[in-house]
């Protein structure tokens, strides 16, 4: 186990497991986790030496257990990677409620043929319609914020956004102007990709199925009418699957669509059905860390 001593990015000192020598050797234990880092010897100087670090985090607990801390130690996870999991998790959820119990092209709705009270029986349906909604609009809300949050954390800090608006007049927003008053899409399709420097997500079609995406997402949370009830129907469209995949999708887009000399950022989430990769960095100093204790032991007592 080891700590950064880099306080300069961080609040506190950052604490990690050397968890393999190699990046090679590195293999992805859950895609919710944060991506690790690679510290390397620089090949100009010709050295060799190589560490792939996991962040750890405690949660600290009052009771101890044979005069040790009884506190939970697990490693960092990924923000966006907990929230596409979330999203992942209820279109999993909602394709097999569909699959199963609702899709009329392979299950018999017709009452008549049905055995019981009509009543219990509407009943019984409505609750599994109730659950298959629940489960496309908890995919759609996780996935669009997971989108918010993976646009947000690829902005750089003294990074500006220069437009000219329909008076004439230039403006600038400055990365937390950006995060607080720009449209997702405006985000996107202008700043990431010019951060990235990946051709234009306008010109193919995963551009129209975020539109449609970002659609369904309002009529969620701006509903005009509590009792507009409608909109749940276009839940039972054939596209709506593929629909819940889109930011999935657009942040595979950016992994693979940056430009090489963009590299890799730590805090992206891990990206499905792609080669992935992590930081690697070459400045490698001895002391900006130091030991704090072993795989086996835990943390040393101070």
């Amino acid at each position: 186990m080891t700590k950064s001593k880099n306080q300069q990015r961080t609040r506190r000192n950052k604490e990690y497991l050397v968890i393999t020598r190699d990046p090679e050797n590195y293999k992805i234990f859950d895609l919710r986790a944060n991506k690790p880092i690679c510290y390397k010897d620089s090949p100009i100087t010709g050295g060799d030496g190589s560490m792939v670090l996991q962040e750890i985090e405690y949660i600290e607990s009052s009771r101890k257990i044979n005069e040790m801390n009884n506190d939970l130690e697990y490693f960092a996870p990924n923000n966006v990677g907990i929230l596409l999991s979330i999203a992942r998790k209820s279109l999993d959820s909602a394709l097999n409620t569909f699959e199963e119990k609702l899709n009329p092209e392979r299950i018999d709705h017709v009452i008549s043929k049905q055995d019981g009270d009509r009543k219990e029986q509407i009943i019984n349906q409505s609750k599994i319609m109730y659950d298959y909604i629940e489960f496309i609009q908890s995919s759609i809300v996780f996935g669009f914020t997971a989108l918010e949050a993976f646009v947000n954390l690829s902005i750089p800090e003294g990074y500006e956004y220069k437009f000219e608006n329909n008076k004439g007049i230039i403006e600038v927003y400055n990365k937390e102007a950006i995060e607080r008053w720009l449209p997702l899409r405006t985000k996107i399709a202008e700043i990431l990709v010019s951060i990235y420097n990946t051709k234009p997500i306008k010109s193919i079609n995963l551009w129209n199925m975020f539109c449609s995406f970002e659609e369904h997402r309002n009529e969620i949370i701006h509903q005009k009418s509590i009792t507009h009830t409608n909109f749940y129907k276009k839940y039972f469209k054939k596209q709506i699957f593929e629909l819940c995949s889109t930011p999935q999708g657009i942040i595979k887009f950016f992994f693979e669509e940056r430009s090489p000399k963009n590299g890799t950022n730590a805090l992206w989430p891990w990206v499905i059905n792609t080669d992935n990769d992590f930081p690697i960095n070459y400045e490698y100093k001895s002391e900006q860390f130091e030991i704090t204790g072993n795989i086996y032991e835990g943390r040393s007592k101070k």
